[in-house]
């Protein structure tokens, strides 16, 4: 009965994202970057689970991912998962309020999670600085646009593969 419970098939959902997660961030990051702008699948996965779960399981979600990437990168460690966690309790809290039946406005929401999550990384890490100015302007807005339009494409393939509405 263990097998088919629905909290364990939620649970290995929850794994089988973060796998994906570590095998792309590892192997193939630099690969699908675009002149140094990076595909943050993080924060991308992140908006879908709190679109799709809620706000419990985005922050528990954001919090599993942000400390995940924090061991990657130990300097700041904490500071990934509190931002990712408030991120996914924020996507799922507001979720209702949104109106998110085109992929146009998912987008909108993956672009936002994915530029506050750089900004607020950087803020606390960094400081209000130029270079800060200079990252979140070079770095953070483009690879805010690019994980939107990856993130529209696969919420399209995501809602005409399954049939199910995603919000």
């Amino acid at each position: 009965m263990f097998w088919g419970s629905a909290v364990f098939s939620k649970v290995l959902y929850a794994i089988l994202l973060l796998l994906i997660l570590i095998v792309f961030q590892s192997l193939f990051s630099d690969t699908v970057a675009i002149k140094g702008i990076r595909l943050d699948l993080a924060t991308l996965l992140l908006v879908y689970i709190g679109l799709t779960r809620g706000p419990t399981q985005g922050a528990v979600f954001g919090f599993l991912v942000g400390i995940l990437l924090d061991v990657l990168a130990p300097e700041r460690l904490g500071l990934g998962a509190v931002i990712k966690s408030l991120i996914g309790f924020a996507v799922g809290n507001f979720k209702d309020n949104l109106f998110l039946e085109s992929s146009y406005s998912k987008g909108a929401i993956v672009f936002l999670g994915v530029a506050v999550n750089d900004l607020l990384y950087h803020l606390f890490s960094e400081g209000m600085t130029l270079f800060t100015f200079h990252t979140v302007l070079y770095h953070s807005l483009p690879s805010a646009l690019y994980t939107c339009v990856v993130g529209m494409v696969l919420f399209v393939v995501l809602e005409k593969k399954t049939f199910v509405n995603l919000t």
